[in-house]
């Protein structure tokens, strides 16, 4: 699956998704990832439920190591307020959360919506498509003055087993900020060298 998203060095392999455009003045990205497939990313989110439903599955209804009852023999031999019953269905609940926890921001970032990224010698602004917007209009956009903004670097976004997802990272108000899922080397490296230019905190 990740072969289809990157190659070797972690760049994706479709870059004619990125337009950049950079000036004296200012610097211009554009991720269109709705030209050739509007709804790509819900595909590809169906089969990590598909997934996620079929390992809840597994779990439940699968024996121990040794032969033991699964969990569905706890569900059908006890109470519903037992402790036989309340303590399996917080393990299952628990795992539930922490494999969406860890999956969601790789699966967001690996499949994204439309998004731009614009900055000039005073701010830097960044648009997104909702990325459960199915009809792809609904824009979101924030903008930061460019002093507030600190170490802006091209780094790994995402992460899962057998594969990495690079774009840009930076600190604003507190919180990390990734834009640009699937940004090249090449044209991180001319976004970067423009904006620090402008005067933005940027580690190379």
């Amino acid at each position: 699956m990740l072969g289809m998203w990157l190659d070797g060095s972690g760049e994706r392999l479709n870059q004619e998704e990125f337009e950049v455009e950079v000036t004296n003045q200012s610097v211009s990205v554009r991720l269109t990832t709705s030209r050739k497939s509007p709804h790509g990313r819900f595909y590809w989110a169906a089969f990590f439920v598909a997934l996620w439903i079929a390992g809840l599955c597994l779990l439940v209804f699968a024996n121990g190591k040794h032969g033991e009852p699964g969990m569905w023999h706890d569900f059908a031999t006890n109470p519903l307020n037992s402790s036989g019953f309340i303590a399996p269905l917080l393990i299952l609940l628990c795992c539930s959360a922490l494999l969406v926890l860890i999956s969601w921001r790789y699966v967001v970032m690996a499949y994204p919506s439309n998004e731009t990224f614009y900055c000039d010698r005073s701010t830097l602004t960044i648009s997104k498509v909702r990325w459960l917007d199915i009809h792809n209009k609904d824009w979101r956009t924030r903008s930061y003055p460019l002093r507030q903004i600190t170490g802006l670097k091209y780094r790994s976004v995402a992460t899962a087993k057998g594969g990495a997802v690079y774009g840009l990272r930076f600190e604003v108000e507190g919180r990390s900020e990734r834009v640009l899922p699937g940004l090249g080397t090449h044209d991180a490296g001319k976004i970067l060298k423009a904006v620090k230019s402008f005067g933005a905190n940027v580690n190379e």
